[in-house]
């Protein structure tokens, strides 16, 4: 059985340039420090999210809205050459009509579905490591209001229903709950749904981007 020999560094952290050798580093106990994947990616500055809806004024489906494949509400474009990995979807549904009850599908395709008749996302993708100024290789859409290309093996990951008059609710998909991380090699899609009437939401994608 081999023997691990690291480092013992639990204040004085010392950093290396990119590139260059390091010891393993440990707790006084002699316990290895294993960095979560997740954080390393951030880190390294490859994770990335988007959000549709102002700080102040939400998004709105139309007065009556069912939902149709090609016309998402929300979505991130993939091109061909880049990987995603989306970790997480939060949306809050802030008010809805009377007439119809509502419902949310979030969803994966194996093509990319393009822009139909939509507008650019309200804001990103941003990189969610502030010292990091690219924006990666994706594009977020929302609110098609003409069809986008129609979906190829289209996959369900979560659908929530919400009742008529719904208020301030939320909703959230996250890959971590599970531990099934869905894994989109351009060209893809991921996509936001809303079936209901007159939905007034905000929403949030979160994802890891990696050169596929």
């Amino acid at each position: 059985m081999a023997d691990m020999y690291g480092q013992i560094q639990e204040r004085s952290v010392g950093r290396g340039a990119d590139g260059s050798h390091a010891m393993q580093r440990m707790l006084s106990g002699g316990e290895a420090i294993v960095e979560e994947r997740l954080l390393a990616l951030g880190i390294e500055g490859k994770l990335f999210g988007a959000h549709f809806g102002t700080v102040t004024t939400p998004l709105v489906t139309a007065a009556t809205t069912a939902i149709v494949a090609t016309s998402p509400q929300a979505w991130i474009r993939v091109p061909d050459g880049t990987l995603i990995i989306p970790l997480s979807a939060e949306l809050v549904v802030e008010a809805t009509g009377i007439t119809t009850q509502g419902e949310i599908s979030i969803a994966t395709a194996k093509n990319d579905v393009g822009n139909g008749t939509s507008a650019a996302g309200t804001s990103g993708p941003i990189n969610l490591n502030t010292a990091e100024t690219g924006v990666g290789n994706c594009t977020a859409r929302q609110l098609a209001t003409a069809a986008v290309t129609a979906e190829t093996s289209l996959l369900e990951l979560k659908r929530f229903s919400f009742a008529v008059s719904a208020v301030n609710q939320e909703f959230a998909w996250r890959a971590a709950n599970n531990r099934v991380y869905p894994i989109l090699r351009g060209p893809a899609s991921w996509l936001i749904y809303i079936g209901g009437n007159a939905v007034n939401f905000f929403a949030q994608l979160v994802w890891a981007e990696l050169p596929e």
